[in-house]
């Protein structure tokens, strides 16, 4: 993550499924959030919390798997919701 902080990312801690989507309701209202990378297991705690940061933010929500051979979400839906959040095309 620290990569990530030199081009603007902020860091934000949730070690319980209750902050990580207390985190999620605070981010869905900012409107200079555009991408929020969250590790994959963590999405997964709280699902419905994924899903109404989704109805509520313009920003797109990746889910990052840890371990290989997960599920993992194509390039072409990842690049397309990037676009989308960023107005850009970074992958």
């Amino acid at each position: 993550m620290a990569a990530l902080t030199g081009i603007g990312a902020e860091p934000i801690r949730a070690e319980t499924a209750e902050e990580f989507a207390e985190a999620l309701k605070a981010l869905a209202i900012r409107k200079d959030v555009h991408l929020v990378f969250v590790a994959e297991p963590t999405a997964e705690s709280a699902p419905e919390a994924v899903a109404a940061f989704r109805r509520r933010s313009h920003a797109a929500l990746l889910a990052l798997p840890l371990t290989p051979g997960g599920e993992h979400p194509s390039l072409a839906t990842m690049r397309r919701l990037v676009e989308q959040a960023t107005g850009a095309s970074l992958i």
